[in-house]
């Protein structure tokens, strides 16, 4: 980028790059090889724009063990919200000119998990492509803490997830809907007529359920921890398809997400509402500097909507 940003005090011109250079190597971990990768640079320029700006500012922006950033000086801590003014401002006159220009022409990414778009996303993912047929919309499958950087980064223009989202000073995060986990069992089961079953009785078999940190693994097992009881996982797996293929086959009983159960792909299951191991609320996130172009927050108003029933 050739603008310049002028501080009339100090008399100092400031490339915009080098305050580019700053930001990404913050939201990436003051990591300069993956910021370099982000900006599709080398970590040699990146070195030289940090060098530039603090031979300006006539002191360091950032903290350093040997030749590794760790942190930001009291000075880099300052410059920051400045930065992020700057590059929100930037971003928000770019969408304002392709919204302008072209309303219906660009490409949306999102960043989800494989439950959210399998099981949630596919009738709002259709009303979007009905409605802006010339959007280019990928659909990105990572897990939540995945989810919530490549937002952050810039590499997503919208996260949904359950976990990593809400807690995060880079986001803003709108609610999308809430749900609950079930039991599911062979139709021929023992459990498979049971309104319901306590924490001991599940622990009491072989379970399946959702590998560490995703679908609310982790309330499932603090929940089992909570209560003195050590269950049995035979089998972690990233999503309810996996679980349900061996439930199926007597592997053990299963737990998913509630809009993970499809009766009519899985006959010879049955699902067992639990109310145990609490109620969550998936979220959509956006980079909380800067507005995403229209059609973006139309797919977050028909996700939304979805729900609204």
């Amino acid at each position: 980028m050739a603008i310049d940003v002028v501080v009339n005090q100090r008399h100092l011109q400031i490339q915009l790059k080098q305050l580019e250079t700053v930001w990404h190597t913050v939201i990436n971990g003051y990591n300069l090889s993956q910021a370099a990768t982000v900006l599709h640079t080398s970590q040699s320029s990146l070195s030289k724009h940090i060098a530039a700006l603090e031979n300006q500012l006539k002191t360091e922006v950032f903290i350093r063990q040997g030749k590794r950033l760790t942190g930001l000086t009291t000075m880099g801590t300052a410059l920051m919200p400045h930065i992020e003014s700057i590059f929100a401002e930037i971003r928000t006159i770019e969408n304002l000119s392709l919204d302008f220009n072209n309303p219906n022409i660009g490409t949306l990414t999102i960043a989800t998990t494989h439950t959210q778009a399998r099981y949630v996303l596919p009738q709002v993912v259709k009303e979007f492509k009905a409605r802006f047929p010339k959007v280019n919309l990928i659909l990105q499958q990572a897990d939540p803490e995945t989810i919530a950087q490549m937002v952050i980064r810039g590499q997503a223009d919208i996260g949904i997830a359950t976990e990593s989202l809400l807690h995060n000073n880079y986001l803003r995060c709108y609610r999308y809907y809430d749900w609950t986990h079930r039991v599911i069992v062979p139709s021929d089961h023992e459990l498979a007529n049971q309104e319901s079953v306590d924490l001991p009785t599940l622990a009491s078999y072989p379970i399946v359920t959702y590998h560490g940190g995703f679908t609310g693994r982790g309330a499932i097992d603090k929940t089992f921890e909570e209560a003195g009881l050590e269950p049995d996982i035979v089998l972690a797996a990233l999503d309810a398809d996996v679980i349900s293929t061996y439930v199926g086959l007597g592997l053990g009983i299963g737990i998913i997400a509630e809009m993970a159960f499809e009766p009519s792909h899985y006959q010879n299951l049955t699902a067992i509402p639990v109310d145990h191991f609490g109620r969550f609320t998936s979220w959509m996130a956006v980079r909380d500097d800067a507005e995403i172009r229209q059609y973006g927050r139309a797919f977050m108003e028909l996700c939304q909507k979805q729900f609204d029933n």
